[in-house]
């Protein structure tokens, strides 16, 4: 830790992050870096998922996953505090773990990564489609070619735009809300169907997902563990909040006939305007995180890995492009194989590395951390279980 001195004599904390020296966030800083590391492309899918179960059941599936994605990113907090050199979840693992370890969590970062791309791809090609015509698939070919383009040139400024993104995001969901609410059905309420409970397990625990935002937001409240944690948890309630809002908007006016992306379906139903704002919103949605998800898994596979950034570029554009021509066409489905399956695991592994860091830590009530250890564990082994039932049987 080092203070930097301005020309006004304010100093400013800063913390050192891979050889750059960078300003010690504040609170609401903190929960912006968190908050957009989580929402992006996930919310076009709940709608989706919480359609097929139903409104009520759905909502409270979606509070329930975002307190168990809550309760893990604590847990990862107490381990990020305690482990004092600067690493990211697969250096976590190696650290505790060991070798086997470090390898089997770069399987599952890099396949979470790619299954993302391809959701992308897909979805940006029903998106485009529903605003311009055509066939989603010649749409996505388009969409992946530009992309390439701007990930070939190394649109580094693209992750600040992050943050003005997430806020937009927000800011576009209330928009969406108060232009809908008028389209409101209540019937679309009492619509019930336990026999697809476990339905929407893999898509939620995906849009959830912003582990990695958390050891980075760590190296940047170094200083601060309180703050850290009270950033966590207003993380999450801002995007549980956000999501139980959409899906509700959406559910309510489409009802059973949601749409995989859901502003498709919501066009349909409220008209021109809604088909242009809700897919120009999901449009750049997905398109900003295509962008910020294909930088860092290129930068990762050259910085981490050691491969030739040549190569690392290649193997970002063109596995998840392979994926898809091989067949990967379901938006919804490739979403819950990706969550279902690998961010599953990486949350068990997690929590076998809390394991293992348990004892060396000083903590209070250690006894109900144990509990909410279990219980979690439960929980995500449950879902990678039935998620890799439901796509190989």
């Amino acid at each position: 830790m080092i203070r930097h001195k301005n020309i006004s004599n304010t100093t400013y904390p800063l913390v050192k992050r891979h050889g750059i020296f960078r300003r010690e966030l504040s609170l609401w800083q903190a929960v912006a870096l968190i908050v957009s590391g989580t929402i992006g492309a996930g919310v076009l899918g709940i709608p989706y998922a919480v359609a097929k179960v139903g409104l009520i059941p759905g909502i409270i599936y979606i509070a329930v996953m975002g307190v168990v994605m809550m309760m893990l990113n604590l847990l990862l907090a107490e381990v990020s505090n305690y482990t004092t050199k600067d690493a990211q979840l697969v250096g976590i693992a190696e650290k505790y773990l060991g070798q086997s370890a470090k390898w089997f969590m770069s399987v599952l970062f890099y396949a979470s990564l790619v299954g993302a791309l391809v959701i992308y791809i897909i979805g940006e090609g029903n998106a485009l489609t529903a605003l311009f015509g055509g066939h989603p698939f010649i749409w996505s070919i388009v969409f992946f070619s530009f992309m390439s383009f701007l990930i070939l040139g190394g649109l580094k400024t693209i992750k600040t735009v992050e943050l003005v993104l997430t806020v937009a995001i927000l800011v576009v969901i209330l928009i969406i809300a108060g232009w809908a609410a008028p389209h409101i059905q209540p019937a679309a309420w009492g619509y019930i169907d336990l026999s697809a409970l476990l339905f929407p397990y893999g898509i939620i625990l995906f849009a959830f997902h912003g582990t990695n935002a958390i050891p980075e937001a760590r190296l940047l409240l170094k200083r601060k563990p309180r703050t850290f944690q009270k950033a966590i948890v207003l993380a999450a309630a801002i995007t549980m909040v956000s999501y139980v809002l959409f899906a509700f908007i959406v559910v309510s006016v489409t009802g059973v006939n949601t749409t995989e992306v859901a502003t498709v379906g919501l066009g349909e139903v409220i008209g021109p305007s809604m088909i242009f704002f809700g897919n120009l919103f999901a449009v750049l949605a997905m398109g900003t995180s295509y962008l910020l998800i294909g930088l860092s898994m290129r930068d990762s596979l050259h910085w981490d890995l050691h491969v030739k950034k040549t190569a690392a570029t290649l193997l970002t554009l063109f596995i998840p492009l392979a994926i898809f021509f091989l067949g990967a066409k379901q938006f919804i489905g490739v979403m819950d194989f990706v969550g279902g399956v690998f961010m599953s695991l990486e949350a068990i592994m997690l929590l076998i590395i809390y394991l293992v860091v348990y004892k060396k830590l000083r903590l209070k009530h250690p006894g109900v951390r144990l509990v909410v250890v279990y219980i979690l564990g439960a929980i995500f082994t449950f879902g990678a279980v039935q998620s890799i039932i439901h796509a190989f049987i």
